[in-house]
Protein backbone atom coordinates (compact mmCIF):
# COMPACT_ATOMS: atom_id res chain seq x y z
CA UNK A 1 0.00 0.00 0.00
CA UNK A 2 2.99 2.07 0.01
CA UNK A 3 2.42 2.93 -3.84
CA UNK A 4 -1.42 3.72 -2.97
CA UNK A 5 -0.55 6.64 -0.47
CA UNK A 6 2.73 8.13 -2.55
CA UNK A 7 -0.47 8.17 -5.50
CA UNK A 8 -2.39 10.01 -3.19
CA UNK A 9 0.15 12.50 -1.49
CA UNK A 10 1.11 12.99 -5.48
CA UNK A 11 -2.99 14.14 -5.84
CA UNK A 12 -2.94 16.35 -2.98
CA UNK A 13 -0.05 18.50 -4.10
CA UNK A 14 -2.22 18.35 -7.50
CA UNK A 15 -4.82 19.50 -5.19
CA UNK A 16 -3.05 22.25 -3.71
CA UNK A 17 -1.87 23.76 -7.27
CA UNK A 18 -5.60 23.92 -7.53
CA UNK A 19 -6.50 26.03 -4.18
CA UNK A 20 -3.28 27.80 -5.36
CA UNK A 21 -4.85 29.19 -8.87
CA UNK A 22 -7.94 29.69 -7.56
CA UNK A 23 -6.35 32.29 -4.96
CA UNK A 24 -4.26 33.95 -7.58
CA UNK A 25 -7.88 34.24 -9.38
CA UNK A 26 -9.17 35.57 -6.29
CA UNK A 27 -6.49 38.00 -5.09
CA UNK A 28 -6.12 39.53 -8.37
CA UNK A 29 -7.37 43.10 -9.22
CA UNK A 30 -6.13 43.32 -13.06
CA UNK A 31 -9.01 43.73 -14.78
CA UNK A 32 -7.16 42.78 -18.04
CA UNK A 33 -8.61 40.19 -19.78
CA UNK A 34 -6.05 38.72 -21.51
CA UNK A 35 -4.70 38.39 -17.47
CA UNK A 36 -7.79 37.13 -16.67
CA UNK A 37 -8.76 34.11 -19.12
CA UNK A 38 -4.60 32.94 -18.29
CA UNK A 39 -5.31 32.85 -14.50
CA UNK A 40 -8.65 30.98 -15.70
CA UNK A 41 -6.91 28.40 -17.96
CA UNK A 42 -3.67 27.55 -15.43
CA UNK A 43 -6.79 26.45 -12.67
CA UNK A 44 -8.76 24.88 -15.07
CA UNK A 45 -5.20 22.66 -17.03
CA UNK A 46 -4.79 21.88 -12.95
CA UNK A 47 -7.93 20.83 -12.35
CA UNK A 48 -8.07 18.53 -15.71
CA UNK A 49 -4.69 17.11 -14.85
CA UNK A 50 -6.25 15.90 -11.68
CA UNK A 51 -9.12 14.76 -12.73
CA UNK A 52 -6.72 12.61 -15.37
CA UNK A 53 -4.21 11.40 -12.73
CA UNK A 54 -6.93 10.54 -10.47
CA UNK A 55 -8.98 8.24 -13.35
CA UNK A 56 -5.79 7.06 -14.19
CA UNK A 57 -4.04 5.59 -10.85
CA UNK A 58 -6.57 5.30 -9.05
CA UNK A 59 -8.72 2.84 -11.69
CA UNK A 60 -6.22 0.35 -10.77
CA UNK A 61 -7.19 0.21 -6.99
CA UNK A 62 -10.95 -0.71 -8.16
CA UNK A 63 -12.19 -3.51 -10.06
CA UNK A 64 -13.17 -1.99 -13.31
CA UNK A 65 -15.89 -4.03 -14.24
CA UNK A 66 -17.36 -3.28 -10.82
CA UNK A 67 -16.80 0.04 -11.52
CA UNK A 68 -18.06 0.50 -14.84
CA UNK A 69 -21.27 -1.62 -14.45
CA UNK A 70 -22.24 0.84 -11.39
CA UNK A 71 -21.40 3.88 -13.52
CA UNK A 72 -24.15 2.18 -16.35
CA UNK A 73 -26.97 1.04 -13.73
CA UNK A 74 -26.65 4.89 -11.93
CA UNK A 75 -26.27 6.75 -15.63
CA UNK A 76 -23.19 8.26 -14.24
CA UNK A 77 -21.49 7.33 -17.37
CA UNK A 78 -23.44 10.13 -19.38
CA UNK A 79 -23.47 12.71 -16.31
CA UNK A 80 -19.26 12.30 -16.41
CA UNK A 81 -18.67 11.24 -19.59
CA UNK A 82 -21.23 11.94 -22.27
CA UNK A 83 -22.21 8.87 -24.38
CA UNK A 84 -21.34 7.21 -28.22
CA UNK A 85 -23.74 5.53 -30.82
CA UNK A 86 -23.41 4.36 -33.99
CA UNK A 87 -26.18 5.64 -36.01
CA UNK A 88 -28.39 4.53 -38.70
CA UNK A 89 -26.12 5.86 -41.30
CA UNK A 90 -23.06 4.34 -40.29
CA UNK A 91 -21.42 7.08 -38.85
CA UNK A 92 -19.69 7.86 -35.40
CA UNK A 93 -22.09 10.13 -33.37
CA UNK A 94 -20.49 11.22 -29.71
CA UNK A 95 -22.20 13.24 -27.20
CA UNK A 96 -20.30 15.79 -24.92
CA UNK A 97 -21.87 17.41 -21.81
CA UNK A 98 -19.31 20.20 -22.05
CA UNK A 99 -18.11 22.61 -24.96
CA UNK A 100 -14.36 22.58 -26.82
CA UNK A 101 -12.34 24.37 -24.05
CA UNK A 102 -10.11 27.40 -24.62
CA UNK A 103 -6.70 26.43 -26.30
CA UNK A 104 -5.32 30.11 -26.08
CA UNK A 105 -2.90 29.84 -23.46
CA UNK A 106 -2.82 25.94 -21.75
CA UNK A 107 -4.82 22.76 -21.76
CA UNK A 108 -4.74 19.29 -20.75
CA UNK A 109 -6.29 16.41 -22.37
CA UNK A 110 -9.40 15.64 -20.49
CA UNK A 111 -11.30 16.14 -23.32
CA UNK A 112 -9.13 13.78 -25.47
CA UNK A 113 -9.06 11.02 -22.32
CA UNK A 114 -12.83 11.27 -22.25
CA UNK A 115 -13.29 10.44 -25.98
CA UNK A 116 -10.86 7.78 -25.97
CA UNK A 117 -12.54 6.15 -22.99
CA UNK A 118 -16.07 6.22 -24.67
CA UNK A 119 -14.54 4.60 -28.26
CA UNK A 120 -12.69 2.15 -25.47
CA UNK A 121 -15.55 1.39 -23.53
CA UNK A 122 -18.23 0.84 -26.81
CA UNK A 123 -20.17 -1.97 -25.92
CA UNK A 124 -20.95 -2.90 -29.59
CA UNK A 125 -18.29 -2.75 -33.00
CA UNK A 126 -17.48 0.84 -34.18
CA UNK A 127 -16.93 1.43 -38.16
CA UNK A 128 -13.28 2.31 -39.31
CA UNK A 129 -12.66 4.61 -41.74
CA UNK A 130 -9.91 5.21 -43.95
CA UNK A 131 -10.78 8.14 -44.92
CA UNK A 132 -13.25 10.66 -43.01
CA UNK A 133 -15.18 13.64 -42.00
CA UNK A 134 -14.72 15.04 -38.71
CA UNK A 135 -17.81 17.10 -37.65
CA UNK A 136 -18.10 18.78 -34.48
CA UNK A 137 -20.87 21.06 -33.43
CA UNK A 138 -21.14 23.07 -30.37
CA UNK A 139 -24.50 24.00 -29.05
CA UNK A 140 -24.32 27.30 -27.08
CA UNK A 141 -24.94 31.20 -26.87
CA UNK A 142 -23.03 33.99 -26.31
CA UNK A 143 -23.53 33.66 -22.70
CA UNK A 144 -22.86 30.34 -21.83
CA UNK A 145 -19.13 30.07 -24.49
CA UNK A 146 -16.55 32.30 -24.05
CA UNK A 147 -14.27 30.88 -26.51
CA UNK A 148 -15.76 31.69 -29.95
CA UNK A 149 -12.77 32.05 -32.04
CA UNK A 150 -12.06 28.98 -33.39
CA UNK A 151 -8.51 28.98 -33.41
CA UNK A 152 -8.36 29.64 -29.54
CA UNK A 153 -10.44 26.49 -29.41
CA UNK A 154 -9.21 22.83 -27.86
CA UNK A 155 -9.98 20.64 -30.69
CA UNK A 156 -6.97 19.41 -31.54
CA UNK A 157 -7.14 16.11 -29.20
CA UNK A 158 -10.36 14.89 -30.79
CA UNK A 159 -8.68 13.54 -33.80
CA UNK A 160 -5.70 12.44 -31.79
CA UNK A 161 -8.25 10.06 -29.59
CA UNK A 162 -9.51 8.65 -32.69
CA UNK A 163 -6.40 7.94 -34.75
CA UNK A 164 -5.50 4.41 -34.50
CA UNK A 165 -9.20 3.49 -33.08
CA UNK A 166 -11.72 4.59 -36.11
CA UNK A 167 -9.43 6.10 -39.08
CA UNK A 168 -5.72 5.12 -39.13
CA UNK A 169 -3.80 8.22 -39.36
CA UNK A 170 -5.04 12.22 -38.57
CA UNK A 171 -3.48 13.92 -41.57
CA UNK A 172 -5.14 15.84 -43.92
CA UNK A 173 -5.31 13.65 -46.48
CA UNK A 174 -7.06 11.36 -44.15
CA UNK A 175 -9.15 13.21 -42.12
CA UNK A 176 -11.30 16.42 -42.84
CA UNK A 177 -12.16 18.21 -40.06
CA UNK A 178 -15.41 20.83 -39.49
CA UNK A 179 -15.98 23.11 -36.70
CA UNK A 180 -19.55 24.55 -36.73
CA UNK A 181 -21.88 26.04 -33.80
CA UNK A 182 -25.57 26.49 -33.38
CA UNK A 183 -27.24 28.78 -30.69
CA UNK A 184 -28.39 26.85 -27.87
CA UNK A 185 -29.34 27.43 -24.09
CA UNK A 186 -28.08 24.07 -22.99
CA UNK A 187 -24.20 24.12 -23.70
CA UNK A 188 -22.92 20.74 -25.37
CA UNK A 189 -20.95 19.11 -27.76
CA UNK A 190 -21.78 16.75 -30.79
CA UNK A 191 -19.22 15.12 -32.77
CA UNK A 192 -19.67 12.86 -35.86
CA UNK A 193 -16.91 10.49 -37.95
CA UNK A 194 -18.57 9.99 -40.93
CA UNK A 195 -17.22 9.12 -44.67
CA UNK A 196 -16.27 12.00 -46.72
CA UNK A 197 -18.99 11.38 -49.28
CA UNK A 198 -21.43 11.58 -46.64
CA UNK A 199 -20.31 14.83 -45.60
CA UNK A 200 -22.81 16.91 -47.83
CA UNK A 201 -25.30 15.25 -46.48
CA UNK A 202 -24.42 15.89 -43.28
CA UNK A 203 -24.14 20.18 -44.18
CA UNK A 204 -27.67 19.62 -45.30
CA UNK A 205 -29.53 18.01 -41.80
CA UNK A 206 -27.34 20.31 -39.92
CA UNK A 207 -28.49 23.39 -42.03
CA UNK A 208 -32.00 21.79 -41.47
CA UNK A 209 -31.43 21.08 -37.68
CA UNK A 210 -32.13 17.94 -38.33
CA UNK A 211 -29.58 16.18 -36.50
Amino acid sequence: MEQYREILKSLQNDTIKIMQCLSRLLISNSESKGVIEKGIDDYMYELENLCLNSRTYLEAYKSPKDYQQMLYETGKVSDVYGSIEVTFEGWIHISLNTLLPSGKYKISNYLGDTISRLVKEFSGELPYFETAFLAIVEYCNFENHHSLDNDNKGWKMIPNAIKGRVIPDDNQFILSVGLFAKLAENPHSEIYILPPEDAANFMEILANDAL
